[in-house]
């Protein structure tokens, strides 16, 4: 649906790439300190993450291109309606003024769509299963409380939220010239009082939900999309409003020679230097533009994890989780029947090529989808949770799941899987991993690496154990290390980086697996040889931990082997050290990954202000039917 003007816009596109936007993000800040949607001549905005939906969002949210200055006079019904009167023939129901009245989250809002892009995406998709979103659209635009001779709508549906409990909620916009709504607010003093509403989740379907989570939320769209996106919307607002494509060089600056007078005096003396686009209109007889600056929080060119993710989803789902799952089903029961054949009080299991696996991560390759667990099982809302009060309180959140050995050598356990080059074996942890990075977690993907270097070192995961070898966890702390050095905040904390030795260090370890066997399979299996690299300080003293230090790892038993058992100081966070040039703070707690919160907690409010980084780090198989709740630890 497009929202139609009757007057002619002039459109002019610009795309630039490669210069600064620094100075670009403060002009529009700026601006938009004083932008207003009924009078403001210029809107500006920027870009971090240009999905569909961010793209979109920004192109019709309060855009002043689609007011109206010329709205006709209503007359008020004689029935005045009050706040609960206003469901559209029971279309959108638990009406709420105000959108802190809803349920939606700090993160729910930041995924806000703007509904009729949102609409003619999911039509192309599906347009049977949109068909029921698009009658309530229309039975909102089509109630003109007795004004039946009103041709356009006096109010409409103008965004769309989905909340954590996959409902979706929607903001209903009204006219300007809709005062007889008493009871209803201007919330955010735009000029248009808004209400908010929930849709019957019996219009739409999971399967929906899950195309615009993965597909329009969350895929981050290329430069030569962007620039193709422009193109698009012009072209479609051409067949309403009869736009025009200006000549792209003429644009490089805004304002420019060309502009006119009073676009000038409105900016002030602000100039946008690296437009992303530009479109100039003409909606009402006054000069208008809107100017869009993409910028990418990822500056490195690297694919995001959301791409990743959803290029995954696209290869081995055709973008649907459970058709991902369904192509495991072999792989899945032949677990399962494993797992049935033996006693549940016998923990190891014994695979090929003498690899030992243990009874908790094959169970785990068993789950469903993990943010349906119950009794509080699901993950999702503590990790998102934590994120937010260190956001509060301008501390960075790095998540990390450390995969299971299972993840990895799912071939040793089952042929079912030939080789590692099948599909990813726990769809629904990659699903979870989607979801907390679209609602703003930084999540570190070990498993592509992981699954990539045991290709040609087998010895990724130790053999009678269930953590990695010191090779995987070296592998992790350079990934981990390296998301590091790309916060700003870092060369002023590492102004003199540490040079860092390193020890070859040979030990013996019988496996934590081994041990889980009945003792006539146990007696077959020799304790293993193994090298560690421990990590020297440059005098050759050995590397210690700094509680002192800006950035603290939080973990489980992956954080503590080698580092706080032999060899000692050459597991995770030395290694990381060893990368960073500096020391890092460690808290370990063993079989605790998920509830190592408490232990930062309890540290108290002092220290953890003193940090810049919290890393959390928790098993995979954690995530999974956890021995007890995901429950929510407040931060002092």
């Amino acid at each position: 649906m497009i929202i139609r003007i009757l007057s002619t816009i002039i459109l002019c596109l610009f795309i630039i790439s490669g210069n600064s936007f620094s100075d670009d993000s403060a002009t529009i800040d700026k601006f938009n300190s004083s932008f207003m949607r009924t009078k403001s001549k210029v809107m500006m905005r920027l870009i971090t993450k240009p999905t569909l939906a961010n793209l979109d969002f920004n192109a019709y949210d309060k855009n002043p291109f689609f007011y109206r200055p010329d709205s006709p006079n209503l007359t008020p019904p004689q029935n005045m309606p009050k706040l609960n009167d206003l469901n559209f023939g029971g279309s959108i129901t638990s009406i709420k003024d105000k959108i802190e009245q809803t349920p939606l989250t700090p993160d729910d809002k930041v995924n806000a769509m703007a509904w009729d892009p949102m609409i003619d995406f999911l039509a192309d998709w599906d347009y049977d299963q949109t068909i029921e979103l698009m009658k309530i659209g229309l039975n909102v635009t089509k109630e003109k409380w007795g004004n039946d001779a009103i041709i356009r709508p006096v109010q409409k549906i103008a965004t769309a939220y989905i909340s954590s409990k996959n409902e979706i909620w929607v903001k209903i916009e009204f006219e300007p010239n809709m005062d007889f709504l008493k009871e209803v607010d201007d919330e955010d003093g735009d000029g248009y009082k808004e209400i908010y509403g929930l849709i019957d989740k019996s219009k739409y379907s999971n399967e929906l939900l899950n195309q615009l989570r993965s597909k329009y939320l969350a895929y981050e769209l290329t430069d030569d999309e962007i620039r193709d996106y422009f193109y698009k919307i012009s072209a479609k607002w051409y067949e309403g409003v009869k736009t025009e494509t200006l000549d792209m060089k003429t644009q490089r600056q805004f304002p420019n020679d060309k502009t006119e007078p009073e676009i000038i005096r409105e900016l002030n003396g602000l100039k946008i230097n690296n437009a992303t686009a530009i479109i100039r209109g003409n909606p009402y007889g006054t000069i208008l533009y809107n100017v869009f600056v993409v910028k990418r929080d990822n500056k490195t060119g690297e694919m995001s994890n959301i791409q990743r993710l959803n290029e995954e989803l696209q290869r081995w789902g055709n973008g649907d989780w459970e058709k991902w799952a369904e192509s495991l089903a072999e792989f899945r029961q032949d677990i399962e029947r494993k797992l049935k054949e033996r006693p549940a009080e016998i923990k190891g299991f014994i695979g090929k090529d003498g690899q030992l696996f243990f009874r908790g991560s094959m169970e785990y390759l068993t789950s469903g989808d993990l943010r349906k667990q119950q009794n509080n099982r699901d993950p999702f809302p503590a990790i998102v949770d934590f994120k937010n009060q260190l956001k509060a309180k301008g501390i960075d959140f790095l998540f990390v799941i450390i995969p299971e050995k299972t993840e990895i050598y799912p071939d040793k356990i089952s042929d079912k899987i030939s080789s590692p080059d099948n599909p990813y074996v726990t769809p629904y942890t990659r699903k979870l991993m989607l979801e907390l990075e679209s609602a703003g977690v930084e999540v570190v993907d070990l498993l592509p690496a992981l699954v990539n270097a045991r290709k040609d070192d087998e010895s990724i995961y130790m053999k009678q154990d269930t953590h990695w070898s010191p090779n995987g966890a070296y592998i992790s702390a350079k990934i981990i290390a390296d998301k590091i050095k790309k916060y700003p905040w870092f060369s002023d904390v590492c102004k003199k980086p540490i040079q860092y030795k390193i020890k070859e260090v040979k030990f013996n370890r019988g496996g934590d697996i081994r041990d889980m066997l009945p003792d006539n399979e146990k007696i077959t299996y020799r304790p293993m040889s193994l090298v560690a690299q421990q990590v020297l300080n440059p005098d050759g003293s050995i590397y210690k931990d700094d509680e002192s230090s800006p950035i603290v790892i939080l973990g489980d038993s992956f954080c503590g082997v080698f580092e706080v058992e032999d060899p000692k100081y050459a597991g995770l966070s030395a290694h990381i050290a060893k990368e960073l040039g500096m020391p890092v703070d460690l808290m370990v707690a063993y079989g605790s990954g998920p509830g190592i919160r408490k232990n930062l907690a309890r540290r108290g409010a002092n220290v953890i202000q003193s940090k810049k980084l919290v890393i959390w780090t928790t098993a995979a198989r954690d995530l999974y039917n956890y021995w007890a709740p995901w429950d929510l630890i407040k931060l002092p």
